[in-house]
């Protein structure tokens, strides 16, 4: 009975793995991807991966046009919107790391937040001075802030004792 059991479950896994089974099977390429409106709804912010790697363009919602606002050979995505349409924060995998970034919706004065080994990620804005987003950069998945202010970085979550660090 074991045997008939095992079998079964060899053929069924080698019949799923075959047939591309839907939960392996992504779907088409993904082109556009993440979008978020601006403040004033006028705008997206997306990253688009049609020149190779994703960047962040910005489309004007009445028009269509687009705008590129990052270029580099690495990826851009996670975008999100300041609370005025001032700023842009998201992510990018430049320099074999994963930090945090903001520019000017016209692709100006991008600057650099974080500089950790661990992959900093899901950026958003936290009023206008602050920006939260999520970091393995203690080996566990916890919250930051990043205060735009002072330029000072404060972990916000402890997955090892359960509690907040304030």
């Amino acid at each position: 009975m074991k045997r008939i059991v095992l079998l079964g479950l060899l053929v069924g896994g080698l019949a799923l793995f075959l047939s591309g089974c839907s939960m392996f099977n992504q779907g088409p390429e993904i082109q556009n991807w993440q979008p978020d409106v601006s403040p004033d709804g006028e705008s997206i912010i997306f990253s688009s991966k049609s020149d190779g790697n994703f960047q962040l363009f910005v489309m004007d919602r009445d028009t269509g046009e687009k705008t590129q606002i990052t270029d580099n050979d690495n990826d851009d995505w996670g975008a999100d919107w300041g609370p005025a349409g001032e700023r842009i924060v998201f992510v990018s995998q430049r320099n074999d790391n994963t930090d945090i970034y903001t520019v000017n919706p016209d692709g100006s004065d991008e600057r650099r937040l974080t500089e950790d080994s661990g992959q900093d990620v899901n950026p958003r804005w936290n009023g206008t001075s602050e920006v939260i987003f999520n970091s393995d950069r203690t080996d566990a998945w916890e919250i930051y802030v990043f205060s735009l202010e002072s330029n000072e970085l404060n972990q916000v979550t402890s997955s090892s004792d359960g509690e907040s660090n304030g």
